[in-house]
């Protein structure tokens, strides 16, 4: 996105890394399940546990976890799905017919933490894993990881969706004997007579539509881009770009659904902020609808920006930017739109490839107009990362002929600090001035 303006030499260790890491980049499966507590997406691991998510996958194309349910639920652990389904014609239950076991993929990389999901099997056999799936309620790291040959990861529920998971949770429990002595159950049982009503029901497994989530640029035109944040099927897209005048601005999408080829929403520009050396007053922050955008996308890594700003309209081809290569997925991944709900009106978007976070935060000058920094190397580990903050001017508007920009221009540095996987500290100095933000996941 803004790599080209950094320096020569880094320019072309990026080029050379970008280059070398095509092939083992892979984009994210996310599959929903909507039960009667509400709706849980969950990404799937393509790349670092690709035997298992396949074998996953082929259970829900299949269509063997329709109308299966929880059943299983232990607190403070896990909750359990994937073994059986509830048949309406008998009004009764059998096991689902499971194929042959899938070799075990565990890997440290892929922790048994809360919120991942992981393949069940049968104890004293690493290889036995077939249809059934668990969730991790809590980090079971210290039980699981160890054990059996470890319990492989293959998926991680998102932030919004844990609430349902909770929600699940804390039903009440009853033991109807074998493989449901730990049965979550919904509403009264009458007669000690179990129904369909009473179970955590999943209606169905189905893949959502292609997650479009990451940086997006233009290569040929290095110094503006797009953070695209995805949450199930809405998009949350920020704009980096520049005015008339070649000074940094951007525009927001707060609310695109996605569809398999695209998605369009309201753009809207944002001043009246306050500056993040200063302690937050958006008291004067005014939303400003300037048009709108279209996102429409060929393929998962290629698409272009339509849009009408102020009664001009342009296009863009876009595409994803790989920035970092390598072949372990991070424990935890920090991609994703995050801020202060006590200070909306700014936030930071953080794109995490392997062991390097690039941050695009969009906040604002001393005048209140809307400004942007970037951290484009951020080297990471499972607390956080620090790297260089940059400034950008000189490139043109999105509605005008490109031009180059100016080169990058460091203005102090940032530090994230992540107390767990949804909440943290960033610090910065920016021209001198040091200071903090809380920060945590926007949940939308």
């Amino acid at each position: 996105m803004f790599s080209n303006w950094l320096n020569r030499t880094t320019f072309a260790m990026l080029t050379a890394l970008c280059m070398s890491s095509l092939p083992l980049i892979a984009h994210a499966t996310t599959v929903r399940l909507p039960t009667a507590m509400g709706v849980i997406d969950i990404n799937l691991y393509d790349s670092a546990a690709p035997q298992t998510v396949a074998n996953f996958m082929s259970y829900v194309n299949s269509g063997a976890y329709n109308n299966t349910f929880i059943h299983r639920s232990a607190l403070g652990f896990v909750i359990q799905g994937g073994g059986y389904v509830w048949n309406d014609a008998s009004n009764n239950l059998s096991s689902i017919s499971a194929g042959a076991p899938v070799a075990n993929e565990f890997s440290t990389s892929r922790s048994n933490r809360r919120g991942t999901i992981a393949m069940a099997k049968f104890e004293g056999n690493p290889n036995s894993a077939t249809s059934q799936w668990f969730i991790n309620l809590a980090d079971n790291s210290s039980s699981l990881d160890g054990s059996n040959g470890g319990y492989t990861v293959f998926g991680e529920v998102s932030l919004a969706s844990m609430a349902v998971v909770d929600a699940i949770a804390r039903l009440p429990i009853g033991n109807a004997g074998g493989a449901f002595s730990e049965l979550p159950l919904i509403g009264n049982v009458v007669n000690n007579a179990i129904q369909k009503s009473n179970l955590v029901i999943i209606d169905k497994i189905a893949a959502v539509p292609n997650n479009f989530q990451g940086l997006w640029w233009n290569p040929n035109e290095s110094g503006w881009g797009m953070s695209l944040t995805q949450h199930g099927n809405i998009l949350f897209v920020a704009a980096y770009t520049y005015d008339d005048a070649g000074l940094p601005i951007w525009y927001v999408i707060t609310n695109c659904p996605v569809t398999p080829t695209g998605c369009s929403g309201d753009l809207y520009r944002v001043n009246g902020g306050t500056p993040p050396t200063v302690p937050w007053g958006g008291a004067g922050r005014v939303l400003t609808r300037v048009g709108t955008g279209n996102l429409g996308f060929t393929n998962i890594d290629n698409g272009s920006f339509n849009f009408t700003i102020n009664n001009v309209s342009g296009s863009k081809t876009i595409t994803r930017q790989i920035f970092a290569s390598g072949t372990t997925a991070p424990a935890v991944n920090y991609t994703d739109l995050w801020w202060n709900p006590n200070e909306s009106g700014w936030g930071v978007s953080l794109t995490q490839q392997f062991g390097t976070i690039f941050a695009a935060w969009y906040t604002y000058d001393a005048t209140g107009k809307a400004i942007w920094y970037a951290a484009t190397n951020c080297p990471a580990t499972t607390a956080g990362c620090t790297g260089t903050l940059y400034q950008f001017s000189g490139g043109a508007p999105l509605t005008a002929t490109w031009r180059s920009v100016n080169p990058a221009v460091p203005v102090g540095s940032v530090t994230f600090a992540f107390s767990d996987p949804a909440n943290g500290t960033m610090s910065y100095t920016i021209n001198g001035v040091t200071s903090s933000r809380v920060i945590t996941r926007e949940v939308y």
